[in-house]
């Protein structure tokens, strides 16, 4: 069997593995992304971007190139349930103000392609596309050194290295390799995603919610609608793809009514079972992360920030450990603290809100309230906005104003 050696062998090339990469070549380590997938590739998606991925983009030096894309602008949410309406807008909130006064939506085959050229443009990073990770390798007391591989011929490749990072998606065959991934059943979904042309729309994404899922749409480039359906598992069983979508947007009429005319531009792409956690994120000689840590579907769309700033935060601490000479779990101990504060206290907070969609008198009682208190949309939308630090929603003065708001 053939073996390369690598500083950093990271499976997966979206958003989370290519960042890490491009973090990791710039540091001056040589990176081997493994991706089964040629890019460009399409990629399901909600396809939006939060405020807070900017700033993260421009740190990168991929902001302008991600911005001449032609992504539009979205300046927050408008959220249909219940046969009510409310919009939440981008704000400050207490003391957080938006590092920008929207979000981004971009389509995914173009976003990541930007984002894994910019790694290769480094000189530091091999890619190895048509390649699908079978299992890892084993050092002394269980340690990981790396993975073998294998491409679409069947010729495996041995591939070693002082750190490996499973950045391979809510499947993750790494967090799978580790024993640490567990399914949640109870957030078991079906998404179908496509593009419409032909929609006129203004500066907001949409959210329409009916029982048992919703109906996610943002304005990307090139004048494209994108249409995103997320139903439970249980509720889509029996159903094809095309019947299935258009019976599921029948029971959002206003929606419905505003696509007519629409023209599809792409096919219905499907995933499932979007629901995952992992036990741990860390471990000798190997990391998790992006959706491959742990996912829970955010509704509102914070799936890139958490793949951009997760892998901020792991590139920081595998550079200091690759620098230390270290390959044990504690050396990335800031990573595990930076998950905790900025990614896993909003994922608890994703979770809350997929537990009360599920339950209709919440979702009436809700929607009641955030109509008549529209500063409360502006908090929930901004918090999702991502720049709004979760102690500030300790403050009481950050809840009296949204609840002292009135229509």
């Amino acid at each position: 069997m053939n073996e390369r050696r690598f500083d950093v062998v990271i499976a997966g090339a979206g958003p989370a593995g290519a960042t890490s990469a491009l973090r990791l070549a710039r540091a001056g380590f040589h990176v081997a992304i493994v991706e089964p997938c040629e890019f460009p590739r399409a990629k399901p998606c909600g396809e939006f971007m939060s405020p807070e991925c900017l700033p993260l983009l421009r740190e990168l030096g991929v902001a302008t190139a991600v911005e001449q894309l032609g992504g539009r602008g979205v300046s927050g949410m408008a959220l249909h349930a219940a046969g009510r309406r409310v919009v939440g807008r981008f704000a400050t909130i207490g003391r957080a103000a938006p590092p920008i006064e929207h979000g981004l939506a971009v389509r995914r085959e173009k976003f990541d392609a930007v984002l894994l050229d910019a790694a290769l443009a480094t000189g530091g990073v091999t890619l190895l596309t048509g390649h699908r990770v079978q299992r890892l390798l084993r050092g002394d007391g269980g340690r990981v050194e790396g993975v073998v591989t294998q491409a679409r011929d069947g010729a495996p490749l041995r591939l070693r290295a002082r750190w490996t990072v499973g950045a391979d998606g809510v499947r993750s065959q790494v967090a799978r390799e580790l024993g640490v991934r567990r399914e949640l059943p109870w957030l078991k979904k079906v998404a179908l995603t496509t593009h419409l042309a032909g929609v006129t729309w203004g500066d907001e994404a949409e959210v329409h919610f009916f029982a048992g899922g919703y109906f996610a749409c943002a304005p990307v480039d090139d004048g494209l609608l994108s249409l995103n359906l997320v139903v439970d598992q249980s509720a889509w069983r029996g159903r094809q793809r095309e019947s299935g979508f258009a019976e599921f947007l029948a029971r959002v009429p206003k929606l419905q009514e505003k696509l007519a005319g629409a023209r599809r531009a792409a096919p219905l792409r499907g995933v499932g079972a979007m629901a995952c956690r992992t036990t741990r994120q860390v471990v000798d000689g190997a990391a998790l992360v992006g959706d491959a840590a742990g996912y829970i579907d955010p509704v509102t769309g914070e799936g890139i920030f958490f793949a951009l700033k997760g892998a901020e935060l792991l590139a920081e601490s595998v550079e200091a450990a690759l620098h230390g000479g270290r390959r044990d779990a504690a050396a990335l101990a800031g990573y595990q603290r930076g998950r905790a504060k900025e990614i896993v206290a909003r994922c608890r907070l994703a979770t809350l809100l997929q537990r009360g969609l599920r339950r209709e008198t919440i979702v009436r009682a809700a929607f009641a309230l955030l109509e008549a208190r529209p500063r409360l949309a502006d908090l929930i939308v901004s918090v999702t906005g991502d720049y709004v630090p979760m102690r500030e929603l300790l403050r009481p003065s950050v809840w009296k104003a949204a609840l002292t708001s009135s229509s």
